[in-house]
């Protein structure tokens, strides 16, 4: 054979070789894909650690303000009479609540779940009279049964319901009691005879200990709510319904203030029966979201998810390392380092459920480096090259972590440091004549 024929044999093993490469770096893109599905299944079952705590415990709390509930009869089209409850709201609601979040938190297996007690005092003023005159001036025949009229407040998970004092009473005769309701849960206590409602003020004001997880909210069902909250959570979210008038946030307290009026609303201070949905009066809850900004699985999914990027860019380095030093490397090489590389994940996975993301990521990167940094100190049969490696991949993976900690700002580093890269690799290789790179190098 030719010295001609030999090198173009030699140059299409190479190119051989480096598809082979290719399709095990592609290949290898499925070990990221099962871990991406392994790390939903464990989110699933820490949502099912929080619903098994919500059960014991009390889950996502909102209440209402207090609503008068009164029959009333009217005269149908048909002239049937019908009767159906009018809901009628306070005039004012006042509310102060404290969120103290445990230090004790709750565990389910390897799971833990944070959990609050918020303390709330609560004042709601009724001008009752008001209301019935106007629905008696626009529906004269209508009969307003008062003496079947009764007191309701939503409360979605009364299982978290540790105590309620009524503290002021101008309303309820006897204790307030939990039902379904025809819509949603209610804590419900019919409204003593001795009160006429077309007359005169009413007040109800009460202090209430309630237990749940993730967020306490509140209804504005008044024609004016102020609400005043605090709590000792240091990423406090206030993104749903009304955002608050005032807030501040520091040294994992916080406090908030809002001011809403029923305009804001656009339900009213009144309406009957089927007039407005539950599910309008929800879209209106104001209050706390105990964040956590990016939780464990957070980082490691948004990890995994930039893991094909950062396992191209590694053997990328690789493959220019080779051409540079006139070292070729196997196929197989290509496979074992990618497998590492991919395993990596699955460490850091594994351990930070244990011991933390920090930790974990730092111990997992360690350990690949200097697994990466040993086999290719073997490799090319040189410890610089080793060292070389070590750092190279100790770079790398500190931007990663970068990346997934950033909750600002990581497109823009990732933008910057991908072009950095790009730009490097490009100026490392600008004199490297590539027709040359599959004749015959040291071996």
């Amino acid at each position: 054979m030719t010295h001609r024929e030999t090198v173009m044999a030699i140059r299409m093993s190479s190119a051989l070789g480096k598809a082979v490469s290719v399709v095990v770096a592609l290949i290898l893109l499925i070990p990221l894909a099962l871990l991406s599905t392994l790390v939903s299944e464990r989110v699933s079952m820490r949502e099912s650690a929080y619903k098994e705590v919500a059960q014991g415990w009390g889950g996502r709390q909102t209440l209402g303000a207090p609503m008068l509930v009164i029959p009333v009869t009217v005269i149908s089209d048909g002239g049937e009479p019908i009767t159906r409850d009018w809901y009628v709201l306070p005039e004012s609601f006042d509310l102060t609540a404290n969120i103290v979040v445990q230090d004790d938190r709750r565990a389910v297996g390897i799971y833990e779940v944070p959990v609050f007690v918020t303390k709330i005092h609560a004042t709601a003023d009724f001008m009752a009279g008001k209301q019935i005159a106007r629905l008696l001036a626009a529906m004269p025949s209508a009969q307003l049964h008062t003496e079947n009229a009764r007191m309701a407040m939503y409360l979605n998970d009364p299982r978290g319901l540790r105590e309620i004092l009524v503290t002021e009473n101008d309303l309820v005769s006897g204790t307030l009691e939990a039902t379904g309701g025809k819509d949603a849960p209610m804590l419900v206590g019919p409204v003593r005879p001795d009160v006429d409602l077309k007359v005169g003020n009413q007040r109800f004001a009460f202090t209430m200990e309630l237990a749940g997880l993730r967020s306490a909210t509140f209804l504005p069902l008044a024609h004016s709510t102020r609400a005043s909250i605090s709590g000792n959570w240091a990423h406090p979210g206030f993104t749903q319904g009304f955002l608050p008038v005032e807030r501040r946030v520091a040294q994992r307290h916080f406090d908030a203030r809002w001011r809403i009026l029923d305009l804001n609303t656009g339900y009213g201070s009144s309406w009957f029966e089927g007039q407005t949905s539950f599910v309008k009066l929800l879209d209106s809850e104001f209050g706390v979201n105990l964040v956590q900004p990016v939780d464990l699985y957070q980082r490691i999914e948004r990890a995994v998810k930039y893991g094909g990027l950062f396992i191209g860019l590694s053997l990328l380095a690789l493959f220019l390392w080779e051409q540079l030093a006139r070292k070729r490397l196997h196929p197989i090489q290509y496979g074992l380092m990618g497998l590492a590389l991919s395993v990596f994940y699955l460490l850091l996975l594994a351990l930070s459920e244990h011991v933390g993301f920090n930790v974990a990521y730092t111990t997992a990167a360690i350990a690949l480096c200097v697994l990466l940094g040993t086999y290719l100190t073997g490799v090319f049969d040189s410890y610089s090259a080793g060292l070389s490696a070590t750092g190279i991949f100790a770079a790398l993976y500190a931007l990663l972590y970068l990346l997934v900690t950033s909750e600002d700002y990581a497109l823009l580093v990732g933008s910057l440091s991908l072009f950095g890269m790009l730009a490097a690799a490009m100026i490392l290789t600008r004199k490297l004549d590539w027709y040359k790179t599959g004749e015959p190098a040291q071996v």
